[in-house]
């Protein structure tokens, strides 16, 4: 009789446990499947305030990921839920990171490279993305690299064979020619609706949940194309100023749009012989930079630094199909850096280069250049372009 009791009790007491695992199964289920997982503590407001230094996931795959993992958006909030607790002891993985789950299905992307995060929007501007700046060409795909609509914005850094190169190029003093009837000189705009610090004084309405744009064109670096190109003729150099937007409808094809303007112009005027894709640069939030450090004084006024960037055509993998004479157009980038400093002190940065491409590859005197930046305002960006319009009138003839 004990041993039938004790044999019914066994059983009883496994029955139970059967029971509250079940039990809690279905609990810890549900408060998963609501987004409200079960925390093992409660942190102060203190604790809860993210700290400055923020991921580098993009907010919109932050969304979507919360979207399918609850436990992500709750742990976001503060609070430390038992599934993504329980995941990282099992997976030894971070929940929060898209490419992380994304690495289950496709293992591969754990060995795919890391493109750089460019503040220097320097021709970096940070996409948001949106930022970019042409396309990149696969050395194993078949593709028209005037149709691929890649962020130019993530080229990286030169290799260390291009800046040997660099240090190699020899500039002369010689004039640059201009030949042929009818505009010189074209200067557009690849980002159109980039904009300026707000001023103040001269306040302006930035795009819906974009800042440093906007789409009032007497705010926008397109004022500041207009001012180049007015000191420009005052000197007597016949300009061409397109204002088109190449931002419109897809940021990411800016620039195949802004080299079908480059087409079309050069198609109209053969006299064009120099090319100014005119931007302005864009530092990250987490960059240490202060207004100050952007801007020089002359005549007593702050004026915007100037930046030239070149690009190499390197790309990513394999490089652009049609590749820019670099080394020709560096040799511009570099004279008139010089010219602005002998003239300037300070004014210019040193040449700046990426492997990107920027259309350079239309002809060997295109350049992009940074007037100012998100740091220096519209006015300020205005004062160098009479800088700059002066420098490039003594070095062309």
């Amino acid at each position: 009789m004990i041993q039938f009791r004790n044999l019914r009790l066994s059983g009883l007491a496994y029955f139970l446990i059967i029971a509250a695992l079940l039990a809690a199964v279905v609990f810890l289920s549900w408060r998963l499947l609501s987004g409200n997982p079960v925390a093992f503590s409660q942190k102060t407001e203190q604790e809860i305030q993210p700290p400055e230094e923020t991921s580098d996931v993009h907010p919109a795959y932050q969304s979507m990921l919360a979207v399918g993992f609850p436990a992500v958006a709750a742990a976001d909030e503060g609070v430390e839920g038992i599934f993504s607790f329980l995941w990282s002891i099992v997976v030894r993985g971070d929940i929060h990171d898209p490419r992380f789950i994304m690495q289950y299905p496709m293992p591969y992307l754990d060995h795919a490279p890391n493109l750089p995060d460019n503040d220097m929007d320097h021709a970096m501007e940070v996409a948001s993305n949106q930022p970019g700046r042409s396309g990149i060409d696969r050395s194993d795909v078949s593709m028209d690299i005037s149709q691929a609509d890649s962020d130019e914005d993530n080229m990286q850094e030169v290799s260390d064979e291009i800046k040997i190169q660099i240090k190699q190029i020899q500039v002369d003093d010689d004039p640059i020619e201009m030949t042929g009837d009818g505009p010189k000189i074209l200067i557009y705009h690849s980002h159109s609706r980039e904009s300026y610090r707000q001023d103040p004084n001269d306040p302006y309405k930035e795009a819906s949940a974009e800042a440093f744009r906007t789409d009032d064109l007497n705010h926008s670096i397109i004022k500041v194309g207009t001012a180049l190109a007015k000191e420009l003729t005052k000197r007597g150099i016949a300009v061409l100023h397109d204002k088109t937007n190449h931002e419109k409808g897809n940021y990411n094809a800016s620039y195949s749009k802004s080299l079908k303007t480059l087409q079309k112009r050069m198609a109209e005027h053969d006299s064009l012989n120099m090319f100014i894709d005119v931007h302005r640069n864009a530092y990250g939030r987490k960059s240490s930079k202060k207004p100050d450090d952007d801007v020089v004084i002359i005549n007593g006024e702050r004026v915007a630094k100037l930046l030239i960037v070149i690009g190499t055509g390197e790309g990513v993998m394999g490089g652009f199909s049609d590749k820019p004479n670099w080394k020709e157009n560096a040799k511009l980038a570099i004279k008139l850096t010089n010219k602005i400093n002998e003239l300037y002190p300070g004014l210019a940065k040193d040449v700046y280069y990426k492997t990107g491409r920027y259309n350079q590859h239309v002809s060997t005197n295109a350049i992009l250049i940074e007037v100012g930046s998100t740091l220096t305002t519209l006015e300020e960006a205005e004062r160098a372009t009479v800088y700059l319009a002066e420098a490039i009138s003594q070095i062309i003839e």
